[in-house]
Parts: structure tokens; sequence; C-alpha cells
């Protein structure tokens, strides 16, 4: 059957009322075939009638997908067409088309288009082309089966599985990370993956079969908040808890009184990368820097234009989310406490909203984490002790920004099916970490940054009379000439030498790090920080002392059997090059560190 032929040069009446997308199912139903034409002759167009209600066609072809017509402006011809249904016997009126003419009487026939009717003084016809038909009798166009049976079908809903591991959480894991490993995991557990089967409220399922043959293994996803998953693996509907920030105490007690362990421990919990809450502006804006007074100041309507700050004359609009953990992580910071938004606030409900209000709106200022921040500038933060934090991946990479976050998975102690080690152990390990970097994280792989040095440098007088100051910039001239930093920091609690899991993880890495060929023959130096608290030459022996605790751990490590004879060195620098100010619990633990530099 010819799909498309043309009748003559004369203009057509045809209307296509719309063409909608391409169908899938071959044109192939014979008792569906029709074929069109124009009343004005002008065309013909072929295909399988999909659907006729009565006023229009939806006639599916190979090549335009599906098409509707008005049922007014074609004939149609073929098995598939409407029939015309009359009913013999009964009254119809007939009017001309020019209403100079009425004819009623009982409808004896149809027939290619005339009608014959029984007046009380004749029998007359007429075409049906020059009159309108009212009445019970009239002729109309029945809905052919078949059209009614090749009405599309709704897809069938997918049905969720009974899941063998189920993890819930920040939907930033959930959505951004856990859908780039589904693969190198399968790889590993000898299985190939299936796509994500997605349900609502953000689940998604993904299928593992073995490549041998076997049962297949069930995967759940979901993807909510960091809060939901921890009460799910309290209380034991979820096997991994995805975080973007630790549990609350309660959560952790309450999995400690069901004797499913610690949630701190490090068999327990799993940093796989860290992130940062950035401050956002507008990347057409020229501020560049913004003090925390400044920021409360603009979230509570005080500053209402970016010229008060310094900047353009430009009225700020202040974004904020909704709820979660990058508006908790913000405000604890800025307001020391959770808080209602002020009226001047726009109110948004994901990250991604996030992001396309500051890109939208030249005078927004918002915060997003890392991976969301699109075309937007973050800006540094101004701390009120003067230290300001940088918004550089290598600052986020060393947790040194101030709103930094660790992204975190979490089990319990008792969880029996070996599938829960093997994927977070996976998600800690080097193989992971450019899915994570894909995601928009920072991965804890190591790098170098090798200016690092004149940024210590300045750093050194912050917080210290002049005089110290300028003998501990002596210090850095000399004990770290040429030396860059690595992206690694150990941080520990007040007078004691205890790592966490982070840090435990973090030696690791420093180990294998160092063993690389290209390492071979460097110095690597570790550089002790201290805080405020007690006198300032017990500080920088203590600091001293935790630089030297963490060499003694690299070179007592069990992959260090090479790295005895390498070149390692201590160094102490006190109070001096704070990170953050020493006047809370908060930021005196940010300034007790071990950094790692080499030369």
């Amino acid at each position: 059957m010819e799909l498309f032929r043309p009748m003559s040069p004369t203009k057509t009446a045809l209307s296509i009322i719309a063409i909608t997308s391409a169908f899938a199912a071959p044109v192939s139903a014979q008792d569906r075939d029709i074929v069109l034409t124009t009343k004005t002759g002008g065309m013909e167009i072929a295909g399988e009638l999909r659907l006729f209600n009565g006023s229009e066609y939806i006639i599916a072809t190979p090549t335009l997908g599906e098409i509707r017509f008005d049922a007014s402006t074609v004939n149609c011809a073929g098995a598939g067409c409407p029939e015309i249904v009359f009913a013999r016997g009964e009254e119809v009126t007939l009017r001309s088309n020019s209403g100079s003419m009425e004819i009623t009487g009982e409808l004896l026939d149809y027939v290619d288009g005339v009608f014959t009717v029984q007046t009380p003084l004749a029998v007359l016809t007429t075409d049906s082309d020059t009159v309108t038909c009212e009445g019970p009798g009239c002729p109309t166009l029945a809905i052919p089966a078949s059209a009614e049976q090749a009405e599309p079908e709704e897809e069938a809903a997918p049905i969720r599985l009974e899941a063998d591991l189920v993890m819930v959480g920040s939907d930033n894991v959930g959505e951004d990370l856990m859908p780039l490993v589904m693969e190198p995991f399968a790889a590993l557990l000898n299985a190939t993956v299936s796509e994500p089967i997605e349900f609502p409220d953000d689940i998604a399922q993904y299928v593992f079969t073995p490549i041998g043959g076997g049962e297949p293994f069930v995967m759940e996803v979901e993807s909510n908040d960091s809060e939901i998953g921890f009460d799910r693996l309290v209380e034991g509907t979820a096997d991994i808890a995805m975080a973007s920030g630790p549990p609350s105490q309660e959560q952790v007690n309450a999995l400690a009184r069901q004797g499913r362990g610690d949630l701190f421990d490090a068999s327990q919990e799993y940093i796989i990368g860290v992130d940062s809450v950035l401050m956002t502006v507008h990347n057409t804006n020229p501020i560049d820097a913004l003090s925390r007074q400044q920021l409360i100041s603009i979230y509570t309507d005080q500053t209402t234009n970016w010229s008060q700050v310094g900047g353009p004359n430009l009225t700020i609009m202040p974004g904020a989310r909704d709820g979660g953990s990058a508006r908790r992580n913000f405000e604890n910071w800025a307001f020391g406490e959770e808080r209602d938004l002020s009226p001047g606030t726009f109110e948004l409900d994901r990250g991604r909203d996030m992001r396309n209000f500051v890109q939208d709106n030249p005078g927004a200022i918002g915060y997003s984490i890392s991976d969301n921040i699109g075309d937007t500038k973050a800006v540094d933060l101004i701390l009120d002790c003067g230290v300001v934090t940088e918004a550089t991946p290598f600052k986020s990479k060393s947790e040194e920004y101030l709103l930094g976050r660790r992204i975190r998975l979490y089990i319990d102690n008792q969880n029996p099916k070996p599938e829960v080690r093997q994927l977070v152990n996976y998600m800690i390990s080097p193989a992971a970490d450019p899915y994570v970097a894909e995601s928009g994280y920072f991965s804890l792989g190591i790098v170098e940054d090798d200016q690092a040095l004149g940024r210590l440098t300045n750093a050194a007088l912050i917080g210290q009379p002049r005089s110290i100051g300028r003998n501990i910039q002596d210090q850095i001239a000399t004990d770290l000439r040429g030396a860059s930093r690595l992206s690694l920091t150990f941080r520990f609690p007040t007078d004691v030498f205890a790592l966490d899991s982070k840090g435990l993880r973090d030696l690791d890495r420093l180990v294998d790090y160092m063993a690389r060929p290209e390492n071979a023959g460097r110095e690597f130096i570790f550089v002790g920080f201290a805080d405020t608290v007690g006198q300032f030459v017990y500080n920088t022996q203590l600091s001293r002392n935790r630089a030297q605790q963490v060499l003694q751990q690299v070179r007592n490590h069990p992959e260090a059997g090479g790295l005895r004879s390498m070149r390692m060195s201590t160094v102490g620098l006190s109070e001096a090059a704070p990170v953050s100010c020493n006047d809370n619990a908060y930021g005196r633990s940010r300034n007790r560190r071990v950094e790692v530099w080499v030369r």
C-alpha cells in the first residue's frame, strides 16, 4: 500500500490535528488498514487505524508515526474504516446547506452518500454533501472493534522484588553516586547487573545475575534523607545507611542497646568521600568572600542590597533549603542552631533547585554541596577571628573548608550478608575513587598542593604575637623549604592520640602512596598543630608529639616494610596557622591536626 500520494496540485483541505510520538508496533494488521482521502481529492494517506472516536481518526504510519485527522475533512476507504450505521424506518429531517429547503420523512436507505426518504407526497433522494441530517434515523459512523482493540495499553507497573540488600538515606549518595558503582561492583561479584528498575518514593532496584549461573541478587536503593537512613538501620529495615553527616547520639545508643555495635567503630562507619556546603553567588557577582556576620545579616533581612557588603547595586535574593543536612550545616555554623526562615528568603526543595535559583538570578545567594554548584561561584568564608576558609577543591578535600561534610556508609555488626561487607569495603578502596569523583564528591585519593607553603607562611601570624609569628615563619622557611602538602589531615581529641575510622584508613592510603616508585627518595614531613588551650610551650611539644605518633604509626603499619629506610621527619608548629577559630569546641578540634608534607 502506498503511504502518501498527492492526488492533484490543488490545495488540500486535509486537517492534520497532531503528529504524536512515533509508535513501536509494526503496521501489520490488515483488518485495520485504511486510506484517508481529502474530500477535495488533494491527498491520500495510508496507515493502520489506531482509534476512531466519531470526530477524528488516529492512524499509524511507518515513517510519520501516529497522526490525527479531523474526520469531517476526509473520506475513508479500506477494511479498517468505521462502518456507516443508520436506522431504516426512523424519521429524519434533511435541511439544505443553503437553508432554502427542508424535507421530513421516513428514512428508507442510505447508500454511497445518498439519502432516500419517504415523504407524505413522494419518495425523494438527495446527496448527503448538500444537506444536514437530524433525527434518530440519521447515519453515524460506528467505531470498529479493531480500532477499539488497537488503543494503546498502559505499560504494566514493574514488580517490586524482595531485596537481598537494602540501602536507605542521603538522596545525593543514592541518586548521584550509587548508580555509578553498580557495574564495577557487579564485576567484583562476577555478575551482570540490570538497568535500575524505578518505583515511587525514589526507590530503585538493581538485579545482579551471576555469570556462572545461580540465584540473582537484588539490591534496593531508597534515596531520601540521612536521618531516615539511620532510623531504618536502627529499626532493622535497612542493611546500609547512606549519610552526609554523623548519626545522633540517640541513634548510636539505640543501636548499641540492641547489641548491634557502635556506629562510630571503624568496622561499622565507612567514610567514602568528603564534601563541602559551599556558599554560592551568581557568577557575575564580584563578591569573593563573606563573613559570618554578613551572612547572618543577609539571612535576617537586615542587609538587602549587595552594595552594603561591597558589591553592586543589586537586591539580594537569599535562598535556603526547606530541610536537609546542608541547611543544618549552614545554620548551625552561622546561627548556632536551626531556625525559621526570614520573610525575605526563598525556600527551595532540593539541591538542584538551589543551584538553578542562583544560576538564574544575578542577585541570588545560596548554599550547595560541591556537586551541585553548577555554573555559580563559590565564595570564601571569613570567620569571626579573622581566619579565611577558602572555597577551593584542595581545602574541601583536606577538610579545611569550614562547612565540610564526610560522605558515609554505616552498617551494624550483626549483618550476616557477605555482600554488605563486600560493598562497603569496595566503596572505601581506591578502585571506587573515580566514581566518587564523578558523582561530584571529593574522593579520598591523595593529591599534592605545591602552592600550600606560601599560604601556611602567611597564616602563621594569625592569633599570635608578632614576635612568635615571625619565629614560626622562620621555622617554616627552614623545615618545609621546597615542600608540597598532601591532601589528607589527621585530627585528634584533646590531649589524646586516637584516630577515627577515616584516620585509620587514611594511614592505609598514605602508606600506599609513599610506596609508589615515583616517591622513592622523597622526604615525608609530618607537621603537628595544636589549639590554644594551655601554654604555648606545652602546645608546641604536644604538636610535635602528635606528628611523631603519626610517623610511628606509619613505620609500624603492616604494609610499611619497604618504607623504614625512607626519609621521614617531624615538625611542631604549636598554635600557628589555625584553620578555624579557637573560641569553640568545634574550631579547636579542627586545629588539633597533623598535616603531611613531601619534598
